[in-house]
């Protein structure tokens, strides 16, 4: 579902700078170097190009926000189940070790000041 809407993603995006270049502007924009000046305001009526290309800008725009919106949200969620901090990883570590039942003897004093050697075995 997500690659699907990241595709439907892409896809709005290039229909609405298609539809922005297409606008006929101060200058007259892109329409009338492509041959749209007279001959496309012909086709839709005196106004209808403009009006037409202004609602297919309008609802491409609030297509491409909502998507945005939506895989936005999808992503985080994704996100945040496959991310975990260190901090918690460490400690489901130390959850899942087994704690050892070994008996820690009480050192005396002196037996903590001296340095031990190793032992040579004798023969």
């Amino acid at each position: 579902m997500y690659t699907f809407l990241v595709i439907l993603f892409i896809l709005i995006s290039i229909a609405m700078v298609i539809v922005i270049l297409l606008q006929a502007g101060k200058g007259q924009g892109l329409a009338g170097a492509i041959g749209g000046g007279a001959g496309g305001n012909s086709m839709f009526g005196g106004r209808g190009a403009a009006d037409f290309l202004s609602k297919a800008t309008t609802w491409t725009a609030i297509i491409y926000a909502g998507l945005a919106i939506i895989i936005g949200i999808m992503f985080k969620s994704e996100a945040q189940e496959a991310q975990k901090s260190l901090i918690q990883q460490r400690a489901e570590q130390q959850e899942a070790l087994p704690t050892p039942n070994v008996p820690v003897a009480p050192v005396s004093g002196d037996n903590a000041q001296q340095p031990t050697t190793p032992q040579t075995p004798q023969k």
